[in-house]
């Protein structure tokens, strides 16, 4: 395997940054079509079992989150001995989850008074098994920033995935449909990674301490961001119907795909810049105000705009028999885009040399939310309930994580509150603005079009208005307004006074 490679240049940085941004819009794409052709198929209930068991195979899925990609990405110089050793313990433990998973299925089923769990369980335990033979040399198309070939992978699979779940809903018309589509998809996924990368690994464990070492603090913090996906459905399904758990599922993944999975993939590329930059927390504090603004208004914008447009987005995305989803989706949008941006303040520690700390404030994090969703169902509450919790408690953690990160990075909490601040509150009056709307047109996907343009000129105009009452301070809206203003200056044939 290379042992090295050059420091990436900002034009490098913008293209990896723009295929990033093309692998999760491409993804956006075909999940939006799943859900939209998928919801039209099958009924909520269908989705319901699909979800629960999705999150039982996350739970036992928590001990196969080592980090030991991230690990591979923050060693300077790896060795072929490495990406072996990797590929080796990401084999031998996916394929014991696997069996363990296979094993609890029957205990599931009876816990959610569902039989047909442990027969859906047990298949879904397969994934398992193709998600670990996954060939680990696409490690490199991080390493070195080449995600055009990702991008080509994930799509292939992704549209075979999509077409395989389709076709099984048109024959089946129930969850295994669902079902069938998990499992293809991991198997193209295996399959499809040895097409792309010449990499073939061998057994070995020779590098295992090391491995290990780096990559325990990645796995803490991997195990709770997966109880932060899962507890709400968990604790749900055991309260709320499979129809009610339906809505909970298609919502929180509706959500996930207009913020996290976006962030998601800018991640990749902020994650291995930073890694690779060598520098404190202390030292880069005009990029954390960068990086966090951006992801901010990402998500702020998709969350909240989901959010305020929830009744006419679940009848034209979903269907009518979804109409019962927007209440969910009210409180489930702006809980992702909350937990999106808390996941780059963890991403942001790890890749800075700070993965305890990263753990630590995951974990803290985790148990937050597990408590404040348990409290809320012991109390009487329903589905709708756990919603709100879930939303209240991601806002708090987010706002808790900021704060430590200024900590970290000596600087100012208060700036770095802003820097986040802004985009949200913007979202907070883009959705007060578009849920005053009324309902003039009888069409809802013309209603929501009308709904989504006004919200995204409220949502703009506001964040503009409240930067500019903020001092114009540098960050994400300066970094926006310099390339707008770069834009503008080449399209009538002046030079720009652009710096990377």
């Amino acid at each position: 395997m290379p042992s090295s490679i050059a420091g990436p240049t900002t034009g490098r940085i913008m293209r990896n940054a723009v295929t990033a941004l093309a692998i999760a819009w491409s993804m956006r794409v075909i999940g939006l079509l799943s859900v939209f052709v998928l919801a039209r198929m099958l009924a909520p209930r269908d989705f319901g079992v699909m979800a629960l068991a999705m999150s039982a195979a996350a739970l036992v899925d928590v001990f196969a989150a080592l980090g030991l990609r991230q690990a591979l990405l923050r060693i300077p110089q790896p060795d072929r001995a490495h990406y072996d050793t990797a590929w080796t313990i990401q084999v031998m433990l996916l394929t014991f989850l696997a069996i363990l998973l296979a094993s609890l299925a029957p205990l599931a089923s009876w816990f959610y008074h569902e039989p047909a769990l442990a027969a859906v369980i047990v298949v879904l335990a397969s994934r398992f098994v193709f998600y670990g033979v996954v060939n680990i040399g696409t490690i490199d198309f991080d390493r070195h920033l080449q995600l055009g070939r990702d991008l080509h992978l994930r799509i292939a699979v992704r549209l075979g995935t999509f077409a395989t779940t389709v076709g099984a809903a048109v024959v089946l018309r129930n969850y295994w449909a669902l079902v069938i589509g998990a499992v293809v998809q991991a198997l193209l996924h295996a399959v499809g990674s040895y097409v792309v990368h010449p990499f073939r690994p061998r057994f070995s464990l020779a590098k295992r301490a090391e491995l290990l070492g780096v990559s325990l603090w990645m796995f803490l913090s991997s195990a709770s961001h997966t109880m932060f996906r899962e507890i709400e459905q968990l604790v749900a399904g055991r309260i709320a119907s499979m129809q009610v758990v339906g809505f909970y599922s298609v919502t929180k993944g509706l959500s996930s795909i207009f913020t996290e999975e976006i962030a998601t993939a800018l991640n990749r590329v902020t994650f291995v810049i930073t890694a690779r930059d060598g520098r404190t927390l202390s030292e880069q504090p005009e990029r954390l105000s960068v990086m966090l603004g951006s992801y901010a208004m990402i998500a702020a914008l998709f969350g909240l705009g989901l959010a305020s447009t929830a009744g006419d987005a679940c009848v034209v995305l979903l269907g009518p028999q979804w109409a019962g989803a927007a209440p969910y989706l009210r409180f489930v949008g702006p809980g992702a885009a909350c937990f999106a941006v808390y996941k780059l303040v963890i991403s942001t520690l790890q890749a800075c040399g700070e993965a305890r700390q990263g753990a630590y404030l995951s974990m803290s994090g985790a148990l937050f939310l597990v408590g404040a969703v348990t409290l809320t169902a012991m109390a009487g509450g329903d589905a709708l309930g756990i919603a709100r919790a879930g939303a209240w408690s991601t806002a708090t953690l987010l706002v808790t994580g900021l704060v430590y990160l200024a900590i970290k990075s000596r600087t100012s909490a208060l700036a770095m509150l802003l820097s986040v601040g802004r985009p949200f509150t913007a979202g907070l009056v883009m959705f007060v603005a578009v849920s005053s709307i009324p309902d003039v047109i009888s069409l809802p996907l013309a209603q929501l079009t009308i709904e989504a343009a006004c919200g995204a000129a409220v949502f703009f105009v506001g964040n503009a208005a409240l930067w500019w009452a903020s001092g114009q301070p540098a960050g994400a809206e300066a970094k926006l307004f310099q390339l707008l203003a770069a834009g503008v200056a080449r399209s009538f044939g002046r030079p720009s006074d652009e710096r990377a």
